[in-house]
């Protein structure tokens, strides 16, 4: 299940609940594995949902760097960048040599949730300036718009998300670059792309999501769950944190810098994993 690959998982405390949690959801009244929405869930259903997010929500936050909360003077873009050219300078960025990740690199290392989400959100923002025919915003990211619209839109995608995220070494990094992908590529191939709001949205909620599977899919859940029923178990979660984070609030970032989109982003973030622990009225 998901992206955990070969990874064994954080086996703390915290994971071990999330995991109980995700056990004590019933596969019976779960059905279906298509791309169409999955039914709403039964009262008693949305009960045991919230009690894996809250769960899952206090796990990533015990896990983070930053205990869930970006630093107070926030992080500079050199911080979040993989490509030596980007936040310093000219040229197409992303090109040439081996560098030291700004991710998380090995088993030993701490997550980085907060940070990671601010990362994802400066590809976002590189894919709005393209679309958007923004130079100066690109050239933060030490991308060249004219170089960009030089290239097909695949290659588009991969130079950006190539120059601000590089190489996924860790399964977190693995998750975070899919979850960059899916709203880069709606941003840059969509007829109607996503308002910024919208986007900067369902990265975080996607983020999420994405390092919910590498846990959930590290270790082996407790009961005998065949590859269709944690489809339909995954779906649902998906479903609920969706609806859950439907109403975050997002300021206006129209006009934001980059540094300020991918601040925002990790504003937002520390946000939902609060509103995740808080039990609905």
């Amino acid at each position: 299940m998901g992206t955990s690959g070969s990874y064994g998982g954080s086996g703390n405390a915290d994971w071990k609940q999330t995991h109980d949690a995700f056990d004590a959801l019933p596969v019976a009244a779960l059905s279906g594995t298509g791309p169409q929405a999955p039914p709403d869930p039964t009262d008693v259903q949305q009960q045991l949902l919230d009690n894996i997010l809250d769960a899952l929500s206090t796990a990533l936050q015990n896990d983070d760097a930053d205990r869930g909360s970006p630093p107070a003077a926030g992080y500079p873009l050199s911080a979040l960048l993989t490509s030596p050219r980007a936040s310093g300078g000219g040229g197409g960025g992303g090109a040439g040599g081996t560098h030291t990740p700004n991710g998380r690199a090995g088993a030993g290392s701490r997550r980085q949730v907060i940070k990671g989400s601010a990362r994802g959100a400066a590809a976002l923002a590189g894919a709005y300036a393209l679309r958007n025919g923004d130079a100066a915003r690109l050239q933060e990211l030490g991308l060249n718009l004219t170089e960009l619209r030089n290239l097909r839109p695949l290659a588009q995608i991969s130079r950006i998300l190539q120059t601000v995220l590089g190489d996924a070494g860790h399964p977190d990094e693995a998750a975070l670059r899919k979850a960059a992908t899916r709203y880069v590529k709606a941003v840059l191939l969509d007829p109607e792309p996503p308002a910024q709001q919208d986007g900067l949205r369902g990265l975080v909620t996607e983020w999420i999501y994405e390092l919910a599977l590498v846990e959930l899919g590290s270790q082996k859940a407790q009961g005998n769950l065949t590859a269709q029923e944690a489809i339909a178990k995954q779906r649902l979660i998906r479903s609920w944190l969706e609806r859950r984070l439907k109403r975050i609030g997002i300021p206006d970032t129209r006009h934001m810098t980059v540094r300020e989109f991918s601040a925002t982003a990790a504003e937002v973030t520390g946000e939902a994993l609060r509103m995740l622990r808080a039990r609905r009225s």
